[in-house]
């Protein structure tokens, strides 16, 4: 396990796009196969340049140093970025807008309502997975393991639009906090917040 470093995000951001294209969420804001991972790639540039100074990402790698597995968490109130994050991500956003295009809207809708039910008082995990071809070997457990040392007794939260996650995130002490949020109307995909109870080691 290791931290990750600004010069790792590119290789970071592509586990995390590859890990994530099936994603209902992520299906539906990027609907178009061919181009989703390049979006999801500029997506998670962003995202993980703001975490590696804003809050701390945690790595699995090979051997020989390449990520196999990533994780970010913001701290209780480093989430969501001000207006000085936002703008220092300026480039970033502008090549994300280019990549989602006509979707860019519902990419919006589904910030606003991440960001809103963020709880104050928690440690936010904004982003997490491991490359496909090494999934379902500890990597994503080990992951949390680190988050969870990290936040010690207090709260973690996070979301999932991928109901087989649900039961995954139960294992690790999570539990639903609010009814799901429809993302695409009553015909889904459905956003299902989780947080795992404060005090728990």
């Amino acid at each position: 396990m290791s931290t990750l470093t600004p010069r790792d995000v590119p290789a970071a951001a592509r586990v995390l796009a590859d890990a994530l294209a099936h994603d209902p969420g992520y299906t539906y804001l990027f609907p178009s196969a061919a181009r989703r991972p390049r979006e999801l790639h500029a997506l998670y540039r962003m995202t993980l340049s703001d975490a590696v100074r804003y809050g701390q990402v945690f790595a699995t790698r090979q051997p020989q140093g390449t990520v196999t597995g990533v994780v970010a968490v913001y701290p209780p109130g480093a989430y969501p970025m001000g207006v000085g994050r936002w703008c220092r991500q300026a480039v970033r956003v502008a090549q994300l807008a280019l990549h989602a295009r006509e979707h860019a809207r519902a990419l919006a809708r589904f910030g606003d309502l991440t960001s809103q039910g963020v709880p104050a008082d928690a440690w936010y995990v904004e982003a997490a997975g491991v490359r496909p071809d090494l999934q379902r070997q500890g990597r994503g457990k080990a992951l949390f393991a680190a988050v969870h040392r990290a936040v010690g007794g207090d709260g973690a939260y996070l979301e999932t639009t991928k109901p087989e996650n649900v039961g995954y995130y139960r294992a690790l002490g999570y539990a639903p906090v609010r009814d799901r949020v429809a993302l695409g109307g009553q015909d889904g995909p459905w956003i299902v917040p989780m947080r795992r109870a404060t005090g728990v080691r």
